[in-house]
């Protein structure tokens, strides 16, 4: 199930969306924040769209390398690092999500964990470059 997991993450490190489609169940879940996407056309069209959204505002967008957290044999965390840069400043960017994966392989759930600290963080970034 790590394997899953791990897939996943480097799917998404990698903006290889077809094959973070692969490791979703049809009925896979995301939940972030009050919303709720359903299925992997929809889950990563939002992984997509954050990414070209992020790389049109920002000088550069990059992301580092996803690493796991096991939480038990099918639930994970998968923490990702992203490196943002605008107007000279710099950020590292830090958020996890939760996987449940079920018997069959496949990821059914992925919950967003907020953090509003880093939020925070993020939010007084956006300020001193210009972009909130």
């Amino acid at each position: 199930m790590k394997e899953v997991a791990k897939r996943f993450g480097t799917s998404l490190d990698e903006d290889d969306f077809n094959t973070t489609k692969t490791t979703l169940s049809e009925d896979c879940k995301y939940i972030i924040g009050n919303e709720i996407l359903i299925g992997p056309e929809n889950i990563c069209r939002s992984y997509e769209q954050n990414m070209q959204e992020g790389r049109k505002k920002l000088d550069v967008l990059e992301w580092g390398q996803s690493w796991i957290e096991p939480i038990d044999e099918t639930r994970f965390y998968v923490h990702f690092t992203d490196y943002l840069t605008h107007k000279g400043q710099k950020y590292i960017h830090r958020c996890k999500q939760r996987l449940t994966i079920s018997d069959i392989g496949k990821i059914n759930l992925i919950e967003h964990i907020f953090d509003q600290e880093e939020q925070n963080r993020l939010d007084a970034f956006y300020q001193r470059v210009g972009l909130k």
